[in-house]
């Protein structure tokens, strides 16, 4: 009883963290990146937000390793729902305030805070949606097949995030490559393959194929030799 309890109270904090990572914006410590008296200063550059992005990726992959390791497949299944609904919404949101606003990788950096957060999150929430996509990919398609236009949202979302190429790292500029080509068939080439696909694969086969059970060394017993042999 008490391990389920602990369990519950588990999925709960992870419940509590997709929340936060999907809508937070710039924290309180990020804003002080560019402050040396320790407080808030509004004035984020271009390269110190690069470098938060950064940070703000690897939370991105520690909790898509909690969603993996999370056995409880209706758990895993109602994680990932609220992750990708919250997902799909901040890119409609925040699309239409960049969109407004004429943010683009060519213009300035925005110095307004609202903008420099509706970025942040845009960007951020454009590669965590690769993420959970590429890794989990058979549940993420049976949640989005009940959800309306969302291949048509994020196919724009990454073409506007890939061109932030002075922001994004390689890894993440190489996810997006990976994530165009997983659900948008007219750019996969003859040899893609999702390889978090193969490596899930591998590991499920590895620890579900059954080993195989030693015979076990039978003594022969002493032979009996020199008797009568007797004809039927």
């Amino acid at each position: 009883m008490q391990l389920e309890v602990l369990k519950y109270f588990k999925w709960l904090s992870t419940i509590v963290i997709i929340a936060t990572l999907v809508e937070s914006g710039l924290s309180s410590t990020d804003t002080q990146e560019g402050s040396t008296d320790g407080k808030p200063s509004l004035q984020i550059t271009e390269k110190i937000y690069s470098n938060i992005f950064v940070r703000k990726r690897e939370e991105h992959k520690l909790l898509v390793k909690h969603l993996l390791a999370t056995e409880d497949y209706s758990k895993r299944y109602e994680l990932l729902k609220l992750a990708l609904k919250e997902i799909l919404k901040i890119l409609q949101e925040d699309g239409d305030k960049l969109r407004l606003s004429m943010i683009t990788a060519e213009s300035d950096f925005p110095k307004d805070t609202a903008e420099v957060e509706a970025l942040a999150r845009f960007l951020e929430n454009t590669c965590f949606f690769g993420e959970l996509i590429l890794h989990l990919p058979d549940i993420s398609y049976r949640i989005l097949k009940t959800l309306d236009d969302w291949k048509k949202l994020v196919i724009e979302s990454l073409i506007y995030t890939r061109s932030f190429v002075s922001i994004l790292d390689q890894k993440s500029l190489e996810l997006l490559g990976l994530l165009e080509q997983e659900i948008d068939e007219s750019k996969r080439s003859d040899t893609y393959v999702n390889p978090y696909r193969e490596k899930a694969e591998r590991s499920s086969s590895s620890q579900t194929k059954p080993t195989k059970k030693k015979k076990p060394n039978l003594k022969k017993g002493p032979q009996l030799s020199g008797g009568p042999k007797t004809e039927l």
